[in-house]
């Protein structure tokens, strides 16, 4: 299922615009007709643009045998003698070439036809289709087409030719002008909307019946979705700018990113040179500094190995000296061979029964504990004495 449209002048579509539509099945057979805004007409159906006979024109042109992307850049030229304006502001589509290298041009304004696009697309409408108001139009042989609406109407004279006119007088001149100058003057008219078929049929010479919309309408013979406006070429149009900023917002987010990574590798390199400063200053004569934090670390267990400083050295003796003993009272420490000295002030532990209950917590704790004056001499058990 698709919805047939018939637009109003382009210049005039907006998403409220009201226009006539039809719902066309696969058969091309009409099972509704309607009217509504373009913002309200019945979603989930693609849709086939008939253009207002104001907006195009459908012109003979002796096309050449040209590849299809040269046709294009070519078509403009072939029909600018005829037009009123630059071929430049023009979208132009040709049918296929006759015997003769004859095809019919289907020209409409390239700015219009864009924007009545582009409001459909906003509208949630996807369009597939677009052709020239006389084209929609069923051909018979020996009889024409006319269709009336709002004082304008079309005429198709042919299986892909026809011309608009304007409704003006009783019988438009127009009309007049193409049976007296055909070369096989149609036999009948029907004619699809107000009109009266004694004056038109006395005035034209032929048979005018009034008649009812078609139940059936006519294959697409002149599509005017080619070329830029093809749907995968339009669809990349409309798409250029969300593209182009998508675009320009990786470009600035890599840009940020590099930034930020230029800053921390000089922050990085900022605090290897500080360490590597602290490493010199705590290892005076170190030949080269490779990797400052590894050889600080090496350094310290040196250290820590130099000292004592393990299970049985000096912060195992000095940690369970502090669970039983009052540092207040004392004046200073120092370890030598597994052995922690530690002289009291005067008179810390100057009575047999402050020294009895300091050995007394001491053993507790697993260590030994003598006395020389005022002076406490501390191992482990099995240790120096």
């Amino acid at each position: 299922m698709r919805l047939r449209i018939w637009l109003p002048p382009m210049s005039e579509i907006r998403a409220d615009s009201r226009v006539e539509f039809e719902v066309i099945n696969s058969d091309r057979h009409v099972n509704h007709l309607g009217e509504s805004a373009i913002s309200g007409l019945p979603k989930g159906m693609p849709c086939e643009l008939v253009v207002h006979g104001r907006d195009g024109v459908l012109l003979d042109v002796r096309t050449p045998n040209l590849a299809r992307s040269k046709l294009a850049a070519a078509l403009p030229g072939l029909v600018e003698e005829r037009l009123a304006g630059d071929a430049e502001d023009v979208h132009v589509v040709a049918s296929e070439r006759d015997p003769d290298g004859v095809a019919v041009a289907a020209v409409v304004d390239r700015a219009s036809f864009a924007h009545t696009l582009d409001v459909f697309t906003q509208a949630g409408r996807s369009v597939v289709a677009a052709t020239l108001n006389p084209l929609a139009l069923p051909f018979k042989v020996d009889c024409w087409r006319v269709r009336i609406r709002d004082g304008f109407g079309s005429v198709c004279t042919g299986a892909s030719f026809g011309v608009s006119i304007a409704i003006e007088e009783a019988v438009p001149v127009e009309l007049q002008l193409l049976i007296a100058q055909a070369i096989a003057p149609p036999a009948s008219t029907e004619v699809d909307g107000d009109c009266d078929v004694n004056v038109w049929s006395e005035t034209l010479g032929v048979e005018v019946r009034q008649v009812s919309p078609d139940t059936r309408v006519p294959e697409i013979t002149i599509d005017l979705l080619q070329y830029q406006f093809a749907p995968g070429v339009a669809d990349w149009k409309r798409l250029r700018t969300p593209v182009a900023l998508a675009i320009l917002l990786f470009v600035v987010a890599l840009g940020g990113l590099n930034l930020h990574a230029w800053k921390l590798l000089g922050e990085e390199k900022a605090l290897r040179a500080s360490m590597a400063a602290i490493v010199a200053d705590a290892i005076p004569g170190v030949p080269a500094i490779l990797d400052p934090l590894a050889q600080m670390q090496q350094r310290v267990s040196s250290l820590r190995a130099g000292a004592g400083i393990h299970s049985g050295g000096f912060l195992a003796l000095a940690g369970a000296f502090a669970g039983v003993a009052d540092f207040d009272s004392v004046q200073s420490m120092e370890f030598t061979d597994g052995t922690l000295r530690v002289l009291f002030l005067p008179g810390a532990v100057n009575t047999d029964g402050k020294r009895s209950r300091l050995a007394a917590k001491v053993a507790a704790a697993g260590l030994t504990l003598r006395f020389s004056g005022d002076e406490a001499i501390l191992s482990q058990k099995g240790g120096a004495s």
